[in-house]
C-alpha cells in the first residue's frame, strides 16, 4: 500500500478520533436510517396519522409507514441510498413546510418539533450527494444509483 497523505488535524485533542474516521459517514447514514425506520414502525404499528405530512397528507398511514420502515432499513444498510434519500428528503420537506408558524415568530425560535424535519432533510441531502459510502451494500451492486 502506497503512502497516503494524512490530513492535518485542526483540533489536536481529537487525535483519538483517527481510528474511527473511516466509519463516520457510515454511522451518520446508519443513524438516519434507524431514525426513519423507527418513525415508520411508529406510524405503521402504533396508529400515528399522516396529518403532519402537509401536501402528502392524503396518503394512507400504512403506505407511508411501510415506506419509512423498509426504506429506513435499506438506508441503514446502505442499499439504494440515493433514490431513497431523495424520496425521504421530499417527504420530510413536505413535513417541514407544513409546520405551524405562529404570526410574528421567526422559524429559528421555534422548538425541536419544527426543526426535526428540517434536520432530517439536511441529512438526506448529505446522503443523496455522497451516496452509500465505503461501508454500504451499494458497493456490491453492479452499478451504483
Amino acid at each position: 500500500m502506497a503512502d497516503q497523505p494524512t490530513l492535518r488535524k485542526y483540533v489536536p485533542g481529537l487525535v483519538w478520533y483517527r481510528p474511527f474516521e473511516p466509519f463516520a459517514y457510515a454511522t451518520v447514514r446508519f443513524g438516519t436510517g434507524v431514525v426513519l425506520l423507527l418513525h415508520g414502525a411508529q406510524r405503521l404499528f402504533y396508529g400515528a396519522s399522516t396529518q403532519e405530512l402537509g401536501a402528502l397528507a392524503g396518503l394512507p398511514a400504512t403506505t407511508v409507514g411501510s415506506f419509512e420502515l423498509v426504506g429506513g432499513a435499506a438506508l441503514a444498510l446502505g442499499l439504494l441510498t440515493r433514490p431513497l434519500a431523495l424520496l425521504f428528503a421530499i417527504e420530510w420537506l413536505a413535513v417541514a413546510m407544513a409546520a405551524h408558524l405562529p404570526a410574528g415568530k421567526p422559524w429559528f425560535s421555534l422548538g425541536a418539533t419544527e426543526h426535526f424535519p428540517a434536520f432530517i432533510v439536511g441529512l438526506c441531502l448529505i446522503i443523496l450527494i455522497r451516496g452509500g459510502g465505503r461501508h454500504s451494500l451499494d458497493r456490491h451492486l453492479p452499478k451504483e444509483f
